[in-house]
């Protein structure tokens, strides 16, 4: 709460519902700024999707990424993350688009993989992962997958 309060204690004295922009949240949790996926996240806990964050949107963040919540939890959090098209399926665009997050190279302006390379990685995801055989990847496959993941609730954590 001190934290969120030094944002602007102005503010969060008229009105302890405040919402502070997305820009304001980033700057003062570190954690975020860095973070590939630091839109998604902002995106997913923001309760009014409006990219921005109350105290409880920032509670939320911080107990889905404490150490102490449940896997079951994180997955269905992780799975909002990496749900880019927000279609509650995770499609081989979505897989695209994650593998574009984790090998984009800021120096060069520019992607590791090319499209071929992320088409494959996600059919092999796919082929792993979709139990059902839909072509995507949903709620009840991530959860299953990642239950079976033992690093996964390390992974997905951070400390602020």
């Amino acid at each position: 709460m001190k934290k969120f309060y030094s944002i602007d204690p102005e503010k969060i004295e008229n009105d302890y519902n405040h919402r502070f922009k997305k820009e304001d949240i980033i700057n003062k949790f570190h954690v975020l700024k860095n973070n590939p996926f630091q839109d998604r996240l902002i995106r997913v806990f923001s309760s009014r999707k409006d990219n921005c964050f109350s105290f409880e949107d920032l509670l939320d963040l911080c107990s889905a990424m404490s150490p102490e919540c449940p896997s079951e939890v994180k997955a269905a959090w992780a799975f909002q993350v990496f749900d880019i098209d927000e279609d509650n399926q995770i499609s081989t665009a979505d897989i695209c688009f994650i593998l574009d997050r984790l090998t984009w190279d800021p120096n060069n302006r520019a992607n590791y993989l090319d499209k071929e390379s992320k088409l494959k990685i996600a059919d092999v995801i796919l082929k792993e992962i979709n139990l059902d055989r839909s072509g995507s990847i949903g709620i009840s496959e991530f959860k299953l997958i990642l239950a079976r993941i033992p690093e996964f609730a390390t992974s997905f954590y951070f400390r602020l």
